[in-house]
């Protein structure tokens, strides 16, 4: 190549390199000051990742190796609690009333199921359940303290051997061995005894039951829910090693439940089973007390119903119809049942009378068969139309004279009785060991103004007087004011609970009578006038309204009839049997030396004379008989 083509083609050459900006050579220091630039920040980056994986593995391993442990614990290790034994519930004599017997439940952990629609979809593929089942079972998973919910109660062995089959379908399922109660004599004992069933958030926000881990089932009503908490016994628990799946591999660690309490109640189960017989096709109430003691050795609410439909699968269609009865047999009538008084309040009114000096015992007032009260259009009548002539405290109690009581009321005054009767424990709750327990009603002046927005009439204070009108009291506080006068003042609260027993330690605790006494002052003398016009009622014959009663042998009984109006219900709603009068009888035996007060109502009987005094005479037999054969042994 010529000269002049060499130094065109480097002239050439220059021109590109300047048009496009290159050098014309190498610089060897930029380009180490540009590699030593990237391996300062490929070894801070380095170091960088090095020392937060340090670090977390120093928090991992040190710091926080507690933590991060029970954490990987928890998702290994699952605590499933073992249910405890429910206490029996047995009667005075060591009859069991309440027992347990061993069965299965199909069961579900709430934390096993990940996808609720699809389980849901699935089990009720599996196992054919209705939509009413279904929903019971998606009011358990809302529950958010329940942990298992319960699919299927009281399944066999080899029932679940054919569920087995396509188990894969829901394999969350599992078959867990569980304590039920049975009830024996259901009916009899439904208001005393209750019955379990199953938790809600209701029985959680009550504050009442002790929720303990695993619980599922508590009391509702009568003992069952008021000695709940002894009852239960305290729950065990297994510590189960599981795979990733959530299947048990292994159990690590177990302990027992402790079992729970027996509780003996005061109730004689044959005089309980014998005085609910004599209700047999009535509505009312039995209650059977000692006044020396409170104990309560039967308490009868008819009619009953069987307990144990509500520790099975009781359907909604069941419930609907139970509680749409019209007998409504879902009410304890004993504690919560409303009745005016009738005539039965006459002694307590005499007795008030002769304490605060307004009658004297031969103070006489003449009946014609009505009374008239001042400035009141109608006169007010006697049972007896053609009257019981001239009448003192003690006969008018023993021929029930309205007019004598009528006379007395208008002079005693409604303010000094809705004072003085509370004290025999009208208008106020007795605390028997029972939820629900109605305070009746003693009106007065202050409680028509409130309720009625009106004034208290001269007229309302003379149907106190023979326990009509506005008055409303229970069976169970006629009982305890009867005991009153068959102890001279002096009973007890009445009670249901007479021992606890731990059968593993052997330890008994018994009910504490010292601090339950209830003592009335009064003076003796006005008492014995009372109580004996009340021995008139039965045992003189021709005079006392219930002289015509078959006696029992060696026993003398004393006692009160009473006919309550039945004045607050609709009359054109009713049929003429809910027409009838209630009949009320109150008594106690023997008359020198009390054992027992019995009490009867029967809802529409008609007379207390014809129909609940041969109830409470037939129950006081059978107490003594069983008393006699008890002796003989």
């Amino acid at each position: 190549m010529s000269t002049k083509a060499r130094k065109d083609s480097i002239r050439k050459r220059l021109n590109i390199e300047e048009k496009y900006g290159w050098d014309r050579m190498s610089d060897s220091d930029e380009e180490r000051k540009s590699h030593s630039s990237r391996v300062i920040i490929a070894i801070v980056l380095v170091i960088f990742v090095f020392g937060t994986y340090i670090s977390k593995l120093y928090q991992l391993q040190v710091s926080e190796h507690e933590y991060y442990l029970v954490k990987a614990e928890d998702n290994r290790i699952k605590i499933r609690p073992i249910q405890a034994f429910r206490g029996l519930i047995l009667d005075r004599h060591g009859k069991t009333l309440a027992e347990n017997y061993n069965t299965f439940d199909l069961i579900v952990k709430k934390e096993r199921v990940n996808d609720i629609d699809l389980f849901y979809k699935n089990i009720q593929k599996l196992l054919k359940l209705s939509n009413e089942k279904m929903e019971i079972i998606k009011k358990q998973f809302k529950n958010r303290r329940l942990k298992d919910v319960v699919i299927t109660e009281n399944i066999s062995l080899k029932e679940f051997s054919q569920i087995s089959v396509d188990q894969h379908i829901v394999p969350e399922l599992e078959i867990t061995p569980v304590s039920k109660r049975i009830y024996n004599h259901p009916e009899a004992l439904a208001h005393v005894v209750g019955y379990i069933a199953k938790l809600s958030e209701s029985d959680i926000e009550s504050g009442v039951i002790d929720i303990r881990e695993g619980m599922t089932e508590v009391g509702k009503l009568g003992v069952e829910k008021f000695y709940q908490n002894l009852l239960v016994g305290k729950p065990g628990y297994e510590r189960l090693e599981t795979n990733a799946q959530g299947e048990v591999v292994r159990i690590i660690d177990k302990s027992d439940p402790e079992r729970g309490l027996d509780i003996h109640l005061t109730i004689d189960l044959d005089l309980q089973i014998y005085a609910y017989e004599q209700m047999k096709d009535k509505a009312g109430s039995v209650i059977v007390m000692n006044p020396n003691n409170g104990d309560i050795l039967a308490m009868v609410s008819a009619p009953g119903y069987d307990t144990n439909l509500f520790t099975k699968k009781l359907t909604t269609k069941d419930y609907k119809k139970l509680i749409s009865r019209k007998d409504k047999p879902l009410i304890n009538r004993s504690i919560a049942g409303l009745y005016p008084p009738g005539s039965t309040i006459k002694p307590f009114v005499g007795l008030i009378a002769l304490d605060e000096n307004i009658f004297t015992k031969t103070t006489s007032v003449f009946c014609g068969g009505k009374y008239k009260l001042k400035n009141h259009k109608r006169p007010f009548k006697c049972w007896k139309k053609e009257g019981h002539g001239d009448s003192d405290l003690a006969y008018s109690i023993t021929q029930s004279c309205d007019v004598f009581f009528y006379r007395l009321a208008e002079v005693t005054g409604i303010d000094m009785l809705s004072t003085k009767l509370p004290k025999y424990g009208f208008g106020r709750k007795t605390y028997i060991d029972l939820y629900s327990e109605s305070s009746g009603l003693m009106p007065d002046r202050d409680w028509k103004r409130k309720t009625k927005q009106l004034p208290w009439y001269p007229g309302e204070t003379l149907n106190i007087g023979i326990g009509q009108g506005y008055m409303l009291t229970t069976p169970i506080q006629l009982a305890v004011a009867t005991s009153i006068l068959a102890g001279k003042g002096e009973t007890f609260v009445p009670h249901l609970f007479l021992r606890s027993h731990n059968i593993i330690t052997d330890q008994i605790n018994n009910y504490n009578y010292d601090q339950n006494r209830i003592s009335v002052p009064m003076e003796l003398e006005n008492l014995d006038v009372v109580n004996r016009a009340m021995w008139r009622v039965v045992n003189q014959s021709g005079v006392g309204t219930a002289a015509h009663l078959n006696k029992v042998k060696n026993i003398e009984i004393a006692g009160k009839t009473g006919t309550a109006q039945v004045y607050s219900l609709d009359k054109g709603k009713l049929g003429a049997k809910e027409l009838q009068d209630h009949a009320l009888f109150i008594s106690f035996a023997p008359y020198e030396n009390p054992e027992i007060v019995v009490s009867v109502i029967v809802e529409n009987g008609g007379g207390g004379s014809s129909v609940a005094a041969p109830i409470a005479r037939d129950i006081i037999n059978k107490y003594f008989k069983q008393a006699s054969e008890v002796a003989k042994k």
